[in-house]
């Protein structure tokens, strides 16, 4: 059997980069996946069925409660129930540029809304399911940059690694727990293109290569699993020890 054998797996942010990528490794590991993004997720879908589960592609904006709703009423008609849910869906462009006394408005607003407004949200959404069933997962994507308090998108993650805390908690008695991954910079991500220090910060790795997608799908993969079932609130950095200290 595969470690995911009938279970059900909502990705948000899925249509592009890591998120499609650790759609398409569950759905090769026998999950079936509901594949959530605010535009494209069908050929991101049909990719991933190809994998192995069956797999569907829905339109949801994380930052509204009712398209988040409809998100996991999706998932419930067509699969039953709600096993899983990595909270993948992101928004960090320009935010590492800005700084924080010339970060915009509306950039900021942004921000936080797609990154901890978003997160809250589809957990909210889909944390009564997980508590009726007694099982769940529920995974958020923090960063590597949540170390760094000058840096608007790691502010927000910092804030999903302390929040990420505070459901495990409410969880725990539950039978779901709740825990994070903070990526370093990986192959498969924009930032490799976009950041000019990229190089500096792989040779500042304890190991000095790029991480992948496939690293990050194992330890969220893990965590999913019952052999983590006495593991929450945590946050397991997947970053080649670049912050290691």
């Amino acid at each position: 059997m595969s470690r995911f054998d009938g279970r059900v797996v909502v990705v948000t942010g899925a249509a592009r980069g890591l998120g499609r990528d650790y759609a398409r490794y569950f759905a090769g590991d026998g999950a079936n996946v509901v594949l959530a993004d605010v535009k494209g997720t069908s050929g991101a879908a049909e990719e991933a069925s190809a994998a192995g589960g069956r797999c569907i592609g829905v339109e949801a904006d994380v930052t509204d409660r009712s398209s988040v709703a409809a998100m996991v009423a999706a998932a419930v008609d067509e699969f039953g129930r709600v096993d899983v849910l990595v909270n993948n869906a992101g928004l960090w462009r320009g935010l590492n540029e800005a700084g924080l006394v010339n970060c915009p408005d509306d950039v900021w607003d942004a921000a936080w809304a797609v990154n901890v407004t978003g997160s809250l949200r589809c957990y909210q959404a889909v944390a009564p399911l997980m508590m009726a069933q007694r099982w769940g997962r529920v995974i958020n994507v923090s960063s590597m940059a949540s170390v760094n308090g000058g840096n608007p998108y790691g502010l927000t993650k910092a804030a999903v690694e302390h929040m990420t805390a505070g459901m495990a908690r409410e969880m725990g008695d539950h039978g779901v727990t709740v825990n994070c991954i903070a990526p370093g910079i990986s192959a498969f991500e924009a930032a490799v293109g976009q950041l000019a220090n990229a190089d500096q910060i792989v040779a500042g790795n304890a190991i000095k290569r790029l991480g992948t997608s496939r690293d990050l799908y194992e330890a969220m993969a893990y965590l999913c699993t019952d052999s983590a079932a006495y593991v929450t609130g945590e946050t397991l950095r997947v970053d080649g020890g670049a912050t290691a200290r």
